[in-house]
């Protein structure tokens, strides 16, 4: 009984120290699984998505990831015939106006022509066509000259309606039958006006209300042209051979030059050494793509003197410039008013979308065209 109560406080000190020894093993033991499951996630931390399947997902599998998409090629819905660029519905079924000008004249509305065709005379002059299509903005056209069968030719290959004031021809040669849609406003008062006594002028209102007097068509028929345009969305076409410069010398009194601006991809046109702008808005003229065509031409001896005959109803050669570079063509037209560029491939060529320059050029004179 003594014994026991002596050492009473001995086993419970006793008791006391197996418990703390009890307690801080299990601790010790607790902290370690937790020390250990750190170890193993730092462990993993570096190379985590090795470990997710590559199906899971967790993961991008390579048809999930973005794909890069051609860009979408924006195609107007309605184009013009001529330039092969958007424009309006209605102006897509508009016929184009061919006005026959004389080039030594002042120019009016020239800036609004899609093509502008020049062609030699007899003494050494030239006489210009410009096909427009909208020409509402055109305060004042002209000044208008007399046209010719070699001239009034390149309105029928396009289908366009002819508007001079008169016509010289002396000599009877093949030529298109342009008289359903020629406006010879010589003979149809009240639709221009003179300035300087000889000097012959329109504009849109006179000349739209003339062409509906004279019940000429002014809606655009189905007509093939000479040339293809190039595909929206692809590169501008251009050869190897670059020209930068043309020039042509019609004759002693007369030359054309064009030259090509980077900046703008256009042929900035000058007559003779000066800058040709349109008076109507003082803008300078340039044009996307230029041609040269050689044709056959024939001067006749008559009692008022001479006159000269192009042959625009055959063919031949010519040189095609666009984007700074050059490249042969032939061309080839009949009377019934067709006409075509081939390249030399033999497929029709193809243009760049843009406005048109075109120089008919003498057979004779192929050396008066240079080029640099």
């Amino acid at each position: 009984m003594n014994i026991l109560k002596s050492s009473s406080p001995i086993r419970l000190i006793a008791f006391f120290l197996v418990a703390v020894m009890l307690i801080c093993s299990f601790g010790f033991s607790v902290d370690g699984w937790s020390f250990k499951d750190t170890e193993n996630k730092t462990a993993g931390a570096g190379n985590i998505d090795t470990n997710i399947p590559s199906n899971s997902p967790g993961k991008d599998s390579e048809e999930d990831l973005p794909v890069d998409k051609e860009p979408e090629i924006y195609i107007p819905k309605y184009t013009n015939y001529i330039t092969g660029l958007e424009t309006s519905e209605a102006l897509s079924e508009t016929k184009p106006v061919a006005i026959v000008m004389n080039t030594k004249d002042a120019g009016y509305s020239l800036s609004c022509a899609d093509l502008l065709a020049e062609f030699p005379v007899e003494d050494g002059s030239t006489r210009c066509m410009a096909l427009i299509t909208d020409f509402s903005s055109a305060g004042k056209i002209g000044a208008i000259a007399q046209t010719r069968g070699y001239i009034s030719n390149l309105a029928s290959y396009f289908g366009a309606n002819t508007v001079s004031y008169g016509n010289d021809d002396s000599v009877y040669y093949d030529s298109c039958n342009v008289s359903d849609s020629h406006f010879d406003l010589s003979e149809h008062s009240g639709y221009h006006y003179s300035e300087f006594t000889h000097y012959q002028y329109t504009n849109s209102d006179l000349l739209l209300a003339g062409l509906k007097n004279s019940n000429i068509t002014t809606k655009r028929s189905e007509k093939e042209l000479p040339y293809v345009f190039n595909e929206f969305g692809k590169s501008p076409l251009s050869t190897d051979t670059k020209v930068q410069n043309i020039s042509i010398a019609f004759s002693d009194s007369s030359s054309t030059e064009l030259i090509y601006t980077e900046k703008d991809s256009k042929y900035l046109l000058y007559k003779n050494g000066e800058t040709k702008k349109d008076l109507l808005n003082d803008e300078s003229l340039a044009f996307t793509n230029c041609l040269v065509l050689f044709a056959d031409s024939v001067t006749y001896e008559n009692p008022d003197g001479e006159q000269m005959v192009m042959n625009t109803v055959s063919g031949g050669t010519g040189y095609y410039m666009t984007h700074g570079t050059i490249s042969d063509f032939t061309w080839s037209a009949d009377i019934d008013g067709n006409m075509t560029f081939l390249d030399n491939a033999g497929a029709k060529l193809t243009v760049n979308r843009g406005n048109t320059y075109i120089a008919f050029v003498k057979s004779s004179k192929m050396q008066s065209v240079t080029f640099k």
